[in-house]
């Protein structure tokens, strides 16, 4: 009967976590437009001025199972690596970001049918060796982003 007028232990902590990154944003496009649009089309709206090596004349674009940026001399960086997916309905990236040795995981789900898709996107893996500035840049940075491709496929 021990413990039968105690309190329940808290969860335990998880040392150096910090809470994933969600956004999620919809579109008036069934999935497979979506889709390509997100993977096909992403050099069209990724905001190269926010999150970029070399800046406005990068181009950016999924090749060879990582997502790239190349330069407009043609040197590249590699911003995440595919590390699994379904066409179509979700991609998982090892993410590498500059001023940590860390990497985190984004994950992209496309869900949806004809008449709208709803894509989610969630950034895991944070500890608190990541400098607060990189957690909080992403934090901004992803809802801007994804307000991005929401534009480019006609959304509001």
């Amino acid at each position: 009967m021990t413990g039968l007028f105690s309190h329940p232990s808290a969860a335990p902590d998880v040392p150096g976590a910090r809470p994933d990154l969600r956004v999620a944003v919809s579109v008036p496009t069934p999935a497979d437009h979506a889709w390509a649009g997100l993977t096909e089309h992403l050099h069209l709206w990724w905001p190269a001025g926010e999150l970029s090596r070399w800046g406005d004349d990068s181009f950016f674009d999924l090749e060879d199972n990582a997502l790239v940026e190349t330069s407009a001399q043609d040197d590249e960086n590699v911003w995440g690596e595919v590390i699994g997916g379904r066409p179509g309905e979700w991609l998982e990236l090892r993410w590498k970001h500059a001023g940590s040795t860390s990497t985190t995981v984004v994950r992209l789900e496309v869900t949806g049918g004809q008449d709208g898709t709803t894509l989610r996107l969630t950034h895991t893996g944070w500890t608190t060796a990541d400098p607060q500035a990189i957690y909080d840049f992403y934090q901004e940075f992803w809802p801007e982003a994804l307000a991005r491709y929401q534009r480019f496929m006609g959304g509001s």
